[in-house]
C-alpha cells in the first residue's frame, strides 16, 4: 500500500481548519497487517477493528515535534514535514507496516486522521523503533 493522506485530512489542511504553522497536537501510532487504507477514514476510531493497532508492551501512541510547512520553488510544492518519531523499547512480538499521523483529541471518535504512510515491515525486538521520514517532507502537495 502507498502512502497517502486521509480526504477529511487533507481538505482542513487546505482550508486552513488545521493551521500547520501553529503546531497543532499531532501525533503517530502504528499499525500491524490487515488494515485496508480508505481516504473517505475521517477518525482514528475508524481504523478498525482496533486490533490493527500493534498492542506490544512499552508501546504508546507519541507526539509529533518540529511542524514546519516548507516551499519548495525547484518542485513547484508545499512539503509538510515533522521530526522523525521514536518508539523505544517496544517489546517483541509484532510487524509494524505503517504510521499513522492524526490529530490528537482524548476521544478517538473525534481524532482527526491525516495521513497514512506506509513503512517497511519492521518487527519489534525490544529495541527502540524510529519513524524516519522522506528528507522531502512527510508529505506534500504540488502547485504545478
Amino acid at each position: 500500500m502507498a502512502s497517502s493522506l486521509y480526504n477529511t485530512g487533507l481538505e482542513k489542511l487546505v482550508d486552513g481548519t488545521i493551521n500547520w504553522d501553529v503546531d497543532p497536537d499531532v501525533r503517530c501510532l502504528l499499525l500491524k497487517s490487515g488494515y485496508t487504507f480508505d481516504a473517505d477514514h475521517d477518525f482514528v476510531s475508524e481504523l478498525t477493528p482496533a486490533s490493527y493497532e500493534i498492542t506490544v508492551s512499552g508501546y504508546s501512541r507519541q507526539s509529533c515535534a518540529g511542524l514546519v510547512v516548507n516551499r519548495d520553488d525547484v518542485n513547484n510544492r508545499i512539503e509538510f514535514d515533522l521530526n522523525d518519531v521514536v518508539f523505544s523499547a517496544l517489546v517483541a512480538g509484532e510487524t509494524i507496516v505503517a504510521a499513522v499521523l492524526y490529530l490528537y483529541n482524548a476521544a478517538d471518535a473525534a481524532a482527526q486522521l491525516l495521513a497514512f504512510i506506509d513503512v517497511a515491515d519492521t518487527a519489534t525486538n525490544g529495541g527502540d523503533i524510529t519513524i524516519q521520514w522522506n528528507a522531502e517532507g512527510v508529505w506534500y502537495i504540488s502547485v504545478a
